[in-house]
């Protein structure tokens, strides 16, 4: 089993990620510059999702390689259970605004249809996308290292990246390619996004694999630089794929975004940070903080959309951050009286 107390540097960069995707939502500085916002949002907000996805497929390659071959199967379902049940609860909390927006503008057979192909595919609402997408991503993973090692189901994932990237900051690009075109209107005949478990989840995962089975030096200077590299060349890729018009359909996929992910995980890693109870604290915020903090968004959008908490960008961010933080440690402090509540993270 891994042994989390010598993941203190862990939990603390997946709680700075859980923040980093409020700043992605919620964008402090658009009020002020709009050049610094641009900058948070498609360089730097950008790390925290695969972030999140290589710590979840690191944490669990790690205890896998562990076990027993006869224990790996109970391991797996127990572990894709424990990731379903929270999807099931968080959809069922979610699911209020959807039933209220049904009442208020109407709802259709086709509405219906669509919400329960959403919660098949894409995320039953926004933000929890990524548990879906990390159930079919771990599952995938899992499935192919019966027969191959984590460095191919790797190499396997980068072609459905590479798709994802040109289905999304490379769509403007794409459109001008005649099969390629033609494919992605198929696609998104049916489908929303590429921000699944196939075409975004499963290269991060299977990274997390990668690092699972390596012994990560202890350079962090090293890493810092590289990713500071790959950062640098993924802000000049920005600059080109807007002024391109490019990035018609999000700028959360990139090509330089892998590389720098890459370097930022092994950076955490190589701090070697032990634990304390602060990062357990952390490490339960994190999630929460990542999976709760729709509820406020949505709350905002709904009842204050045209006051100063939400017309002014600072003050719409330390609101949906300072209220997320209190919602999610009361939840935390009320779960320890209440264990269901645990399933919730």
């Amino acid at each position: 089993m891994a042994d989390r107390k010598q993941y203190g540097a862990l939990d603390l960069a997946k709680f700075i990620a859980a923040i980093l995707i409020i700043v992605l939502h919620t964008a402090p500085f658009s009020s002020y510059s709009e050049v610094l916002s641009y900058g948070l949002r498609g360089i730097v907000t950008v790390v925290a999702v695969p972030f999140f996805f290589i710590t979840s497929g690191f944490l669990f390659c790690t205890k896998l390689n562990l076990l027993p071959q006869d224990e790996k199967p109970r391991y797996f379902k127990a572990y894709i259970k424990r990731l379903a049940i929270m999807y099931l609860l968080w959809s069922a909390v979610y699911f209020v605004f959807v039933a209220i927006s049904w009442v208020q503008n109407g709802v259709t057979v086709i509405d219906v249809l669509q919400y329960i192909k959403r919660f098949f595919f894409e995320g039953s609402y926004s933000t929890i996308w990524f548990l879906p997408a990390l159930i079919t991503a771990v599952a995938v993973v899992y499935l192919l290292l019966k027969r191959f090692s984590y460095m191919q189901i790797f190499c396997m994932a980068i072609p459905f990246y590479l798709i994802a990237c040109l289905g999304s900051s490379y769509y403007g690009l794409s459109e001008k390619l005649p099969i390629v075109s033609n494919f992605f209107n198929l696609y998104y005949a049916f489908f929303d996004t590429v921000k699944n478990g196939l075409l975004f989840g499963f290269v991060y995962v299977a990274l997390g694999g990668v690092f699972s089975e390596k012994q990560i030096e202890r350079k962090p200077i090293k890493y810092l630089v590289l990713a500071g590299v790959f950062m640098c060349l993924m802000a000049v890729e920005t600059v080109a794929q807007t002024y391109l018009n490019w990035s018609v359909r999000g700028v959360d996929t990139k090509l330089m975004l892998l590389p720098a992910s890459v370097f930022i995980f092994l950076f955490v890693m190589s701090l070697n940070m032990k634990s304390g109870p602060a990062f357990v604290w952390m490490r339960k915020l994190s999630l929460l903080l990542f999976l709760s903090q729709r509820i406020f968004l949505t709350l905002f959008d709904y009842f204050l959309y045209d006051t100063v908490f939400v017309k002014n960008s600072m003050v719409y961010f330390i609101s949906i951050l300072g209220l997320t933080l209190i919602f999610s440690v009361c939840f935390i402090k009320l779960s320890e009286k209440c264990k269901v509540l645990k399933k919730f993270y």
